[in-house]
């Protein structure tokens, strides 16, 4: 089975790009290269193989005390290919259970990288390689990030300003709510006057422009306000006072889109964290009453608190908006993924991730009947019998 999998040329070859003929494909020559792994599960192994590949001799991993990586009677493929213990560096948590912890941790990581001789960051796809902060903290470390720079990511901006572009240049996007920390403020200070005087009262730097500009809406004079408040480390509403408004915009798509889930998403994070579905008792429902609409929305305040606390976004200061979309039952995932220096850029071509995002868990353990059928036929030779009954149970299941 392994054998199939390590010996297919579509997935494995030789990646040294310093051997090739091209100049401009041996300037991306990466043997040199130094990278320390922070992240888990089976991206972090397709990493290990792929560096072997491009022909980097010393790269390091993380060991989390999360990590299901070390067995009762086996050790995960990682510590058995990365024998060597002084590239295994172990931490109690990749990102920190709070803001304090999170700062501690990414001071570790760049600290283990230079105590170490690691020269970058591979932090695979998704969460931590989508998080600003931390790509920034990594470039100040004198560090290379392999990903999208943080200058980049803070162009890019997090899924509500996404959303938002997208709607500015219309672009259809998914039916929802993208500012309701702005609306939560406004509930809060219900007039420009307040609003400008929170600005006065706290010391926010909020540009004069801004506060000047009587065309702008109370939503999105609030917006202004709390991203400024975020740079000065200021909470400006509660969780409490976040949830129960995240509550009332539940509740009103509940009756614009009736037989319908919502779909309550963090704005950072990535690798599918931070998100949650509610209102499954709603969908067989044509003319759902108040009261089950409002029973269908009432654990909105737990789902919120568990979202922002998966994403590491409950800190003081932290920007903790959260989307609120309609779930669309039905779907495919196209990724598109283009590579670009600012001057050029090429298109890596397009993947369909449908199956991978509906089962990914199941995708990532599973094995096929051939496979299974030679793994039995490989220990019957070797004279394996508790094996061997093991594998036909499963290949019968």
């Amino acid at each position: 089975m392994n054998d199939l999998y390590m010996n297919n040329p579509l997935i494995h070859r030789d990646r040294r790009l310093g051997k090739s003929d091209s100049e401009w494909v041996r300037s991306f020559a990466s043997e040199d290269l130094k990278p320390l792994i922070v992240c888990r599960g089976p991206i972090r192994k397709e990493a290990m193989d792929v560096f072997d590949e491009m022909g980097m001799s010393h790269y390091g991993i993380l060991l989390s005390e999360k990590d299901s990586i070390v067995y009762a009677n086996a050790l995960a493929p990682e510590l058995r290919k990365l024998t060597d213990s002084t590239r295994v560096h172990r931490v109690p948590d990749y990102s920190g259970a709070s803001k304090e912890e999170r700062v501690e941790r990414i001071n570790q990581i760049t600290q283990i990288a230079h105590d170490n001789g690691y020269d970058s960051i591979f932090a695979g796809y998704g969460f931590m390689a989508e998080d600003e902060e931390f790509v920034a903290s990594i470039e100040k470390a004198g560090l290379k990030f392999i990903g999208p720079n943080s200058r980049t990511q803070a162009d890019a901006g997090k899924k509500d300003e996404a959303k938002r572009t997208a709607l500015q240049v219309g672009v259809s996007v998914t039916p929802g709510i993208n500012n309701v920390t702005a609306r939560t403020l406004v509930k809060k200070y219900a007039s420009r006057d307040k609003l400008l005087g929170l600005v006065k009262e706290h010391g926010i730097a909020v540009d004069a422009k801004v506060l000047e500009d009587k065309k702008l809406s109370l939503e999105d004079l609030a917006d202004k306000i709390l991203y400024a408040s975020y740079e000065k480390g200021l909470d400006l509403y509660t969780i409490d006072e976040l949830s129960a408004q995240v509550e009332i915009e539940v509740i009103a798509m509940f009756k614009e889109y009736p037989q319908s889930r919502i779909r309550l998403k963090a704005i950072g994070g990535g690798g599918g964290k931070g998100q949650r579905i509610l209102g499954a008792s709603l969908l067989p429902l044509k003319n759902a009453t108040e009261k089950q609409i409002k029973e269908a929305a009432a654990e909105t305040p737990t789902l919120v608190r568990e979202i922002l606390n998966e994403v590491k976004a409950n800190g003081v200061g932290d920007n903790k908006n959260v989307l609120v979309e309609l779930n669309i039952e039905q779907t495919r995932h196209n990724e598109i993924q283009l590579l670009g220096n600012g001057e050029w850029c090429v298109s890596l071509g397009g993947r369909d991730c449908s199956l991978q995002m509906h089962e990914q868990k199941l995708l990532e353990i599973s094995v096929t009947q051939e496979s299974l059928a030679l793994a039995i036929e490989s220990a019957k030779k070797a004279g394996k019998k508790a094996e061997v009954k093991a594998l036909e149970s499963d290949l019968k299941v």
